[in-house]
């Protein structure tokens, strides 16, 4: 048995193209082509849900915090609280 998650290759592409897509930094018809995918896969679209809110916490936190050091800290902080940060 194997942990590797495999994605249809339309899912696939999706994916590799996220945060580009995110960013607003692909061509219209690629975003285009990314948001009707969207529309119909539902595990794509949480996928991209989770990473657009991911994105919009860490904007916020760089908008209250503008020493990066200690927004790091933070950060990996909580990620260890919630058990996916690195361990000391």
């Amino acid at each position: 048995m194997t942990d590797d998650i495999r994605f249809p290759p339309d899912c696939e592409s999706v994916i590799r193209a996220l945060w580009d897509y995110l960013d607003s930094e692909l061509e219209e018809g690629e975003t285009a082509r990314i948001h009707e995918h969207l529309d119909a896969c539902g595990h794509c679209r949480a996928h991209a849900d989770f990473e657009h809110r991911l994105v919009n916490e860490l904007a916020s936190l760089r908008e209250q915090n503008t020493d990066p050091s200690e927004l790091r800290a933070r950060v990996e902080r909580a990620l260890r609280e919630a058990g996916a940060g690195p361990r000391d």
